[in-house]
């Protein structure tokens, strides 16, 4: 496994743009970086966060998605203790900090730390994406929108702009369920923008990325056997927008592949 100096990951997060106070919210997968130094495996997490830390600083707050579809299959959901799935290791690290803070949404929340999580996170909608939403407080604050090792295309914010436009490949579901926070338990119903599995879409985020590129708002550097991208939320936001504005299937149709942004969006 290839090794990443510490030094190294340091000078990429502040390559990246991050500074004191940002609010960043975090996409990973770790796994496709290496090792840190001669830190074991199960340590790359907390190496990370560390990380981050110095270079947000205690004012900075950390963001990361923690989505889980059990609810949908009729499971029970515990805000405080259903684990984040499919999200990376770093995810759910972050979801067990003793300060934390973990969203409503049973379906796709977030979790954070920092001085801004309570706001971020309080907010109890239908929608995880809707006004006023977990994701909306993204936007609102202006998050720098970080990847590490996964690449562009995990960057879960273009399920906001779907819902603005309104997709045709998307519809309005709702699910209920058994639901615990703390020590209220009880049945409750949320709302996912699901995509339709008669057209089966495959999202790929290339076209943001390209038009991020050009107006010099996305950075990308080399990480280890990965990459690191960052950009700011609203400028992902009004890219998506722009393009699914002209075009709704604009982020489905077949387009030249590119290997460091083009996959599934999560």
């Amino acid at each position: 496994m290839r090794s990443i100096r510490p030094q190294e990951l340091q000078s990429a997060l502040a390559s990246a743009g991050l500074r004191p106070g940002d609010v960043t919210m975090v996409h990973s997968a770790l796994f496709r970086l290496g090792q840190i130094g001669d830190a074991p495996i199960q340590e790359i997490p907390s190496r990370i966060y560390a990380a981050l830390r110095r270079q947000v600083g205690p004012e900075g707050t950390i963001v990361v998605p923690t989505f889980n579809f059990e609810f949908c299959r009729g499971r029970e959901f515990d805000r405080n203790h259903s684990p984040s799935k499919s999200m990376g290791a770093f995810s759910e690290y972050v979801r067990q900090l003793p300060d934390s803070r973990r969203s409503p949404h049973p379906i796709q929340s977030l979790a954070a730390i920092g001085p801004l999580a309570k706001d971020i996170t309080h907010r109890d909608t239908a929608g995880a994406f809707e006004e006023d939403s977990s994701f909306d407080a993204v936007i609102e604050y202006d998050a720098k929108i970080l990847t590490i090792g996964c690449g562009f295309e995990a960057v879960s914010l273009v399920h906001w702009a779907e819902e603005q436009v309104g997709v045709p490949y998307r519809y309005w579901k709702s699910f209920s369920g058994p639901y615990r926070d703390g020590r209220w338990a009880g049945h409750k119903t949320y709302q996912m923008y699901v995509r339709d599995l008669d057209l089966d879409p495959e999202v790929r985020l290339e076209r943001i990325g390209r038009a991020l590129r050009r107006r010099g708002e996305l950075r990308r550097l080399r990480l280890g056997a990965g990459a690191v991208t960052a950009c700011r939320a609203r400028d992902f936001a009004v890219a998506a927008l722009q393009l699914l504005r002209r075009d709704p299937t604009a982020l489905i149709r077949p387009i030249a592949s590119d290997n460091t942004e083009a996959s599934n969006a999560r």
